[in-house]
């Protein structure tokens, strides 16, 4: 195959680390192959020439957005004329709905090929959005089966890959014992440890980190011996966290790891909703998830959103196999009461974990990240020989 361009776009750290997994096998096969578009560290490190980083653009909410419109629309126009001037042979866009749809389309306008590789949640609200991925986008690479069923009965060109979690994490197989996580953490396995994930975006911390620290706090009061052990977003300057630390009040160890085979000694995490929560349940941690954002996006999407949750553990499990804090039902005193059960009711804290080993038999066989990538090359394929004819 010919020296080939992919133009390549993740705004949120989970994109950015299912995007790299991808790029990694692309150019395994494809050596020659030059990837450039917006990422973070991971698929930089994978091979990506970043034209913007995506800690630039990640928000939560319709909101928050406006605070990083400025940027946002910059980057975008960039996509524009790199989709006019460098005319990629293929798009790949990576969730990121808000903004990938549109890029999609002006792609699409040009004649180039669009590979959407994680599908926005259109089975959860703005099902209407699937007409113009039905317009626009060329090939759908998702990660539920339940999308496949979707797309097809849309004639939307669909492959079902499994989820790339499932490439990461494997519980049974864990790369640290937990011993050593608990001697390099400084944490003792005498003690509970209670982990607090507030999300990889900075408008996501701000909301959530606040009331867990508060949360935490009335917890250390009732279990004096308890343990905190706080994940920060890998791609989030210490600023975002020092002014909430200094009034945090309780034994906190902070990591920078992410959520992998060291944060398995969590007794009990609380948890920013979204992939966070898969990646916890395929640990078997416990969880309480939470969520926040602006007033006026939280009533917008309680006009558009068609589920009854937001984590997306209990979607996935399509029942509520762990608690759910959301908008005015997260306030420190619901935190806690919300806790108390996991530490003081031996049977529930059984019956969750159960549930959650469940959770990896819904997200398929490990080999999503090769799957998707050989997609990507037969379309890839598919253009040259257009071209030929």
């Amino acid at each position: 195959m010919p020296e080939k361009k992919i133009l390549i776009i993740a705004g949120e750290t989970s994109g950015d680390l299912h995007g790299a997994r991808l790029v990694e096998h692309l150019l395994e096969d494809c050596p020659g192959l030059s990837v450039y578009g917006i990422g973070g560290d991971e698929m930089k490190r994978a091979g990506v020439r970043l034209s913007y980083h995506a800690s630039e653009l990640a928000v939560v909410g319709l909101v928050e957005v406006f605070g990083r419109l400025r940027t946002i629309m910059r980057a975008f126009r960039s996509i524009k004329r790199s989709l006019s001037e460098d005319r990629p042979d293929l798009v790949v866009l990576i969730d990121f709905p808000d903004f990938n749809l549109r890029v999609a389309r002006h792609a699409a306008r040009r004649g180039i090929p669009v590979v959407y590789y994680i599908s926005p949640q259109i089975w959860a609200w703005r099902r209407g959005r699937v007409r113009q991925i039905a317009n626009d986008v060329t090939h759908m690479i998702v990660i539920f089966p339940f999308e496949e069923a979707l797309y097809r009965e849309h004639d939307v060109p669909v492959t079902y890959v499994g989820h790339p979690l499932m490439d990461r994490f494997d519980p049974d197989r864990a790369e640290e014992k937990p011993e050593e996580a608990y001697k390099r953490y400084g944490l003792s396995p005498l003690y509970p440890v209670l982990g607090l994930f507030p999300g990889s975006r900075t408008s996501e911390v701000r909301a959530l980190l606040p009331v867990m620290l508060r949360g935490a706090r009335l917890l250390h009061r009732r279990f004096p011996r308890m343990q905190f052990l706080l994940g920060q977003g890998p791609g989030l300057s210490d600023d975002v966290y020092q002014e909430m630390l200094g009034k945090a009040e309780i034994p906190l160890v902070c990591t920078r790891e992410g959520i992998g085979p060291g944060t398995a000694i969590c007794d009990l995490a609380l948890v920013a909703s979204g992939t966070a929560t898969l990646e916890m349940a395929l640990l078997r941690i416990p969880m309480i998830v939470v969520y926040r954002v602006s007033r006026f996006t939280f009533l917008l999407a309680r006009l558009l959103v068609r589920v009854p949750v937001v984590g997306m553990v209990n979607l996935v499990s399509e029942k509520a196999v762990v608690p759910e804090l959301i908008q005015g039902e997260l306030t420190e005193e619901n935190l806690y009461e919300a806790c108390i059960p996991f530490f003081e009711h031996a049977n529930y804290y059984t019956q969750v974990k159960k549930d959650l080993a469940k959770v990896q038999a819904l997200l398929g066989a490990p080999g999503a990240s090769a799957r998707a990538a050989g997609v990507v090359r037969e379309i890839l394929l598919q253009k040259e020989q257009r071209s030929d004819e």
